[in-house]
């Protein structure tokens, strides 16, 4: 069991320190000292919230009219993009592993 948790370790060090995960982290800081675009986002999330319970279509366009404003900012999109750089690095890691622990299970080498 030691010897699987030195490995995640080893593993989560390295996908910290991918460049892809670095853009990423770069970017979300940038995000993060913008409170405007957070306000942004906060109005969006109520509005979906709200549109959800009370089911009314001001709401949904209000929502749909604060998404495509996020969704036009250079930043936004920029982070949307790293996002996704990050999310398929994770992906192929985990059907990697995923891959290599099948094989070995059905050749009978449980390590």
């Amino acid at each position: 069991m030691a010897n699987l948790e030195q490995a995640i370790r080893e593993l989560q060090a390295l996908l910290s320190q991918h460049e892809s995960v670095e853009a990423f982290r770069e970017v979300q800081a940038k995000v993060d000292q913008l409170p405007e675009l957070n306000q942004l986002a906060h109005d969006m999330k109520a509005y979906q919230q709200e549109a959800v319970l009370f089911e009314k279509l001001e709401k949904n366009q209000a929502a749909d009219q604060l998404a495509q404003e996020l969704s036009e900012l250079p930043l936004v999109q920029d982070y949307r993009a790293k996002m996704q750089d990050v999310s398929d690095l994770l992906q192929y890691v985990t059907k990697s592993l995923e891959d290599k622990i099948n094989e070995e299970l059905s050749n009978g080498q449980r390590r």
